[in-house]
């Protein structure tokens, strides 16, 4: 059986398909930031990881929200850099239908849903919040069904952590120093590899 692993990063990137590929970092809203935590959720040095799920809900403007969802197993013909990510989300929002969720490119989902909408379809996983006043990731037992929420550049707001402890998550951390989202994606997928 094929234990998925899902993270979970809130982006504050736009949500329209006119975005520049050329200003990923600026006038994207950090779509670099976002692509960066795609990469390390999937690729490996010679291939993608099938056992992850990787979501996203855009918050930037013109209209937010946007749910993006990325499964490992249908992904096809995505490259690991930034760029080449972007044009992957671009499709998804040129695609994107109001009223139900569609697959823009293989293995990519979009649709229009919240954050509460998100946590209320997976309460049957593990949610895991990362906060540096957490407790130590090898510290905790990792559950069958592992749901990891972290912000991009800026942190998860107040009352999404509140949400999140409504649903029975539990803050872990990944030690005393502060590292990037991208490589706290690559630091757990490390740890789960070792101890499978």
């Amino acid at each position: 059986m094929t234990i998925y692993r899902h993270f979970y990063v809130k982006s504050h990137a736009i949500t329209t398909p006119k975005i520049n590929l050329k200003d990923l970092p600026g006038s994207a809203g950090r779509m670099d930031v976002l692509a960066r935590c795609i990469n390390s959720a999937f690729w490996l040095s010679y291939g993608i990881r099938k056992n992850v799920i990787f979501h996203t809900i855009l918050h930037g403007e013109p209209n937010p929200p946007v749910y993006i969802r990325i499964e490992g197993e249908r992904l096809r013909k995505m490259a690991p850099d930034e760029r080449n990510i972007a044009i992957f989300i671009k499709k998804a929002l040129e695609r994107m239908r109001e009223d139900k969720e569609i697959e823009s490119t293989p293995g990519v989902f979009v649709c229009k849903k919240s954050f509460k909408e998100l946590l209320e379809e997976n309460k049957d996983k593990d949610f895991y919040l990362l906060t540096e006043g957490g407790k130590n990731i090898k510290e905790v037992n990792i559950g069958n069904k592992p749901f990891f929420f972290l912000g991009d550049y800026k942190d998860l707001e107040e009352k999404e952590k509140e949400l999140l402890y409504k649903y029975k998550a539990t803050p872990i951390s990944l030690g005393k120093k502060s590292y990037l989202s991208s490589h706290c994606i690559t630091i757990i997928n490390w740890f789960l590899d070792e101890m499978e």
